[in-house]
């Protein structure tokens, strides 16, 4: 077999080693995150936060009312015990009664409202966590395949590997580097075939005097355009 197509076979030993190798690098991105469940558990962690704040409100609000309250209540007892007897004073404390009422009713009115909305995030939370459940469950379940999937790709891609260095073997040392140098500036297509007198590589037209110095087994022919090696097969 000429040099020429002991190349061609290495590229293509290249070429599949190439896709194998995104393949893997593929499965290894799928394992390492899955974007719909991670936007899943920023959905829970958010909602999450959203229920701590209301409840962190409701606790403030409640804090609020029973002190309140309790001042409220002690100061009932004062007036309705006997143990305050001057009218002026009654007078007195029953306005301060009713001032603590009327400052408690604020806070009791907007704590009504807090624990609607708890309820709504509550459910929202809880909806999130149910969608976050079930991609973690489905998740697993993928796992198993993609780590399968990712070690059939790494057996085939050590058997690629083998099969190269097999085939490298079998080019001289000269031409070898050429292509794993052109290989390496070009894309990966260090060898281009010529259709129609014209480089596929690259699409211009190749001399006539180089495509007959393609025809040769025993030397390589470069196009003068994009420098790939030829190839008439």
């Amino acid at each position: 077999m000429s040099t020429v197509l002991e190349l061609l076979t290495l590229q293509g030993l290249d070429d599949e080693a190439a896709a194998l190798r995104a393949a893997l690098s593929d499965v290894e991105r799928r394992i390492a995150g899955d974007e719909e469940l991670m936007n899943a558990r920023r959905a829970f962690a958010e909602a999450d936060d959203r229920v701590n704040e209301v409840r962190r409100r409701q606790r403030r609000l409640e804090d609020e009312i029973e002190t309140l309250s309790d001042k409220i209540a002690r100061e009932e007892k004062r007036l309705y015990d006997g143990s305050v007897k001057n009218p002026k004073e009654l007078s007195s404390l029953q306005h301060e009664v009713e001032s603590l009422k009327a400052h408690r009713s604020p806070f009791e009115d907007e704590l009504i409202g807090v624990l609607d909305e708890f309820e709504r995030e509550e459910r929202a939370r809880k909806e999130a966590a149910r969608t976050m459940a079930q991609l973690e469950a489905l998740r697993e379940a993928h796992l198993v395949d993609l780590r399968r999937e990712g070690r059939r790709l790494n057996d085939a891609i050590l058997k690629s590997d083998t099969r190269r260095e097999i085939q490298k073997a079998k080019i001289p040392p000269r031409p070898l580097a050429a292509y794993e140098d052109l290989r390496r500036r070009k894309g990966g297509m260090a060898i281009a075939k010529i259709s129609a007198g014209s480089c596929l590589g690259c699409r211009v037209s190749v001399p006539d005097a180089i495509r007959r110095r393609a025809l040769s087994s025993n030397e390589l022919a470069q196009c003068p355009n994009c420098e790939r090696i030829l190839s008439l097969g």
